[in-house]
């Protein structure tokens, strides 16, 4: 996808799709029942290795060139911003709840920011003070709710919900990381498109997948538990995540993020946040307790304000998402 002079409208139907389409990671495996975090995460990430491997084999010599040239960093991103980063979420999904783990991630905006002001120094570090207060708050707010039971959203053991809180908060380290790492490569090199390094890095994330497929088997991890959703069900879930969720939704974020600006394509990750958090509750056809939107609430302030915070620098940190 291309978009040519005055088409902003276009861009940013994209980004906001692009959106709209990675909410879907949270609510996907929260309707699925009766399969470990290994095999939502192994039954994705096959699907959009086997497409990233027709893409690959359709890229002719360039994809390959690039390929052979940036192995390394491919199957690094691969494994920690993507399978590492999606078991981890998934884990927080099925201990803690769809819901508290949307949040946790949500932060992800906010921990760019003080990474890559860390490493860059684009602002001072006062006036990141307010957004990072606010969303502590609410993330005490929230995880104070669930792990004492008040408003919780899955009836398990407070140890339980200790280890998966632990998960998100890992799976946001990883993607800080990456989103990072990712953007640096980018910046240094210039001459990868986007849409050829995502397949690469989707061939790199399909071959550690299928590496891993072996272990997965023998400790059980990809059978489904009695009562659990179908195999039928699950492969549809598992080609949704593959194809939409992980090739498509970044194929329209490439195309956005190419024409907004960086302070819109920013405010366009939260669109990820807001809608996984609709789709949960919109799929649990419950209404959020009031709790837990006030923390949502205080942490979606919290990223606006490191969002605005971020445009009156030289250079905006760069955001991704799941």
């Amino acid at each position: 996808m291309s978009f040519g002079r005055g088409s902003g409208a276009m861009a940013l139907g994209a980004g906001v799709s692009a959106g709209l389409v990675w909410g879907l990671a949270f609510v996907l495996p929260d309707l699925l029942t009766g399969w470990s975090a290994v095999a939502v995460t192994a039954g994705r990430y096959l699907a959009y290795g086997v497409l990233s491997l027709a893409l690959f084999a359709l890229g002719g010599a360039a994809v390959r060139r690039i390929a052979r040239r940036h192995w390394a960093p491919a199957l690094g991103f691969g494994i920690a911003g993507n399978a590492g980063y999606y078991l981890l979420l998934v884990i927080g999904i099925q201990t803690v709840g769809a819901p508290v783990t949307n949040m946790v991630i949500g932060c992800i905006p906010v921990t760019m920011a003080l990474v890559g002001n860390r490493v860059s120094k684009l602002c001072p570090w006062r006036s990141l003070a307010l957004p990072v207060t606010l969303v502590a708050i609410g993330l005490v707010v929230v995880n104070g709710l669930e792990i004492s039971g008040a408003q919780a959203t899955e009836p398990t053991s407070t140890m339980t919900k200790v280890l998966g809180l632990l998960a998100c908060a890992a799976a946001v380290a990883l993607w800080t990381w990456y989103g990072i790492a990712n953007a640096k490569f980018m910046a240094e090199n210039p001459d990868v498109p986007a849409g050829q390094w995502a397949t690469v890095v989707g061939v790199a994330t399909g071959a550690v997948t299928v590496v891993a497929l072996p272990l997965a088997a023998v400790t059980g991890q990809l059978s489904v538990a009695p009562g659990g959703t179908g195999v039928a069900g699950f492969v549809v879930v598992a080609i949704v995540l593959g194809v939409l969720v992980s090739w498509v939704a970044t194929w329209l974020w490439n195309a956005a993020s190419a024409k907004l600006s960086p302070t819109v394509a920013g405010m366009l990750v939260n669109v990820e946040t807001l809608s996984g958090y609709t789709y949960v509750y919109a799929a649990r056809q419950e209404w959020p307790p009031l709790g837990q939107v006030l923390g949502f609430a205080l942490i979606m302030v919290g990223v606006v304000l490191v969002i605005r915070v971020q445009n009156k620098a030289a250079e905006p940190v760069a955001v991704g998402a799941a």
